[in-house]
């Protein structure tokens, strides 16, 4: 049972837009150097510990990966850690540029 939306790229733009929604990046260095989600973070297994202290748990989530797989397991283990309100953008990165929507280089 999952207990986290799916967002079309649209869709996640206004959640972050309306509830200024944490956006994570779970792809590699290299990719998110390349180019992510304007505004986005980046996480990773160094990473993550930190900001499951530093985030509340009530804050909204949208989470992306490179094609939307890797992003399901992800929102689950967000969901697992106690926040409320998590997403992940269907077909990931690659769903994201193609709709066209705002990206930025690190």
């Amino acid at each position: 049972m999952k207990n986290y939306g799916e967002l079309s790229p649209s869709e996640a733009q206004a959640l972050i837009d309306s509830e200024s929604a944490c956006v994570i990046d779970i792809r590699d260095n290299g990719s998110f150097s390349d180019a992510h989600v304007t505004g986005a973070i980046q996480l990773d297994q160094t990473s993550v510990g930190p900001f499951l202290e530093a985030t509340e748990k009530e804050s909204p989530l949208v989470i992306y990966c490179y094609h939307g797989i890797s992003s399901h397991s992800a929102a689950s283990f967000f969901v697992d850690q106690g926040f409320s309100s998590v997403h992940h953008i269907v077909g990931g990165f690659e769903a994201w540029q193609k709709a066209g929507m705002p990206t930025e280089k690190a």
